[in-house]
């Protein structure tokens, strides 16, 4: 099995197609990064393996992101209060702030309601 997880499946030249797929904005720039023309790109693109390995490099992706994030949300909300009660910023900045702060809030109770309503469903989806 390839060290970085990848399908064994997967030639070299579909992991480095993966691999392209995550920095670049075009499946044509991809395949360019790849070593491989386009052509190749899009059929590559229709094959299970290679769709389940890209899938999965961008789910990790994503989680890292997400992780990284959430490390860091803490201390932008620390600089939106700041900024918010902050009275020798202009109306303005302390207006942006305070949108931030309550779109964020906002958001927030959302996705707890969501995620309770969904966990609730999945409750008795378990039931039945």
């Amino acid at each position: 099995m390839a060290s970085n997880g990848m399908e064994p499946e997967l030639s070299a030249r579909q992991r480095r197609m993966v691999t392209a797929m995550l920095s670049s904005p075009t499946i044509k720039d991809a395949a360019q990064s790849a070593g491989i023309n386009e052509a190749t790109a899009w059929r590559y693109l229709q094959d299970p393996a290679l769709k389940r390995a890209l899938a999965e490099r961008q789910t990790a992706v994503l989680g890292h992101a997400s992780r990284r994030l959430a490390r860091e949300m803490g201390a932008a909300m620390d600089v939106l209060c700041q900024i918010m009660r902050d009275e020798g910023a202009s109306d303005g900045a302390r207006v942006s702030a305070a949108r931030a702060v309550l779109d964020s809030g906002l958001r927030l109770a959302e996705l707890v309601t969501l995620a309770e309503r969904v966990a609730a469903i999945e409750d008795r989806m378990e039931e039945s």
